[in-house]
């Protein structure tokens, strides 16, 4: 190969290996900026009393819906 077609190869594929790297990072900051900012909405909809799992229609009737299971192992 000639010397310039040495050089078109390298400098390709530093270019290529640049545009990875770019492509990765800015992946990696779109993952890292939704997780930020998916946190704050998740407290806030985990305090929210209308967001709250309600009783079972049997645990509501019987009063004490987990402690039968905590009597099976007895």
């Amino acid at each position: 190969m000639s010397e310039q077609r040495v050089l078109l190869v390298q400098k390709s594929l530093i270019g290529t290996c640049a545009f990875v790297a770019l492509i990765l990072f800015a992946s990696f900051y779109m993952v890292v900026s939704d997780a930020v900012q998916r946190g704050p909405r998740q407290r806030l909809a985990s305090a929210d009393p209308v967001t709250q799992p309600s009783t079972t229609a049997v645990e509501r009737r019987t009063g004490h819906g987990s402690a039968l299971l905590a009597r099976v192992g007895n």
